[in-house]
């Protein structure tokens, strides 16, 4: 258990560190004076501002509107009749295991 906890506050701190680097790093066109930690934090937190401020209202509406604005008018991703013939196919090789299948789509 101390092993974990141990390589737990490690890779938070390295996680930080890289966090630490890159704010430095970075480079802002106008704001050149303010860097390092105090910039970090500062942007750390207008970063947590814009994600609560960020949350999509909701919508209501009853189901058939849903499902009417939804419609699909595409073939379905499983093609009733290609799997008719997949599962064709796989009932003559489990019935006649050592023969060659039949090829319908040659």
């Amino acid at each position: 258990m101390v092993t974990f906890v141990v390589w737990l506050v490690i890779s938070l701190l390295l996680a930080g560190a890289v966090f630490l680097v890159a704010s430095v790093m970075e480079r802002r066109e106008g704001d050149e004076d303010v860097r390092g930690l105090r910039a970090f934090v500062r942007d750390f937190r207008a970063g947590l501002r814009l994600r609560q401020d960020a949350a999509p209202r909701p919508t209501d509406t009853d189901m058939d509107d849903f499902f009417a604005a939804n419609v699909e008018t595409a073939p379905g991703y499983v093609d009733a009749e290609e799997l008719t013939e997949v599962l064709y196919r796989a009932q003559v090789r489990v019935r006649h295991p050592h023969q060659e299948s039949h090829r319908t789509d040659a």
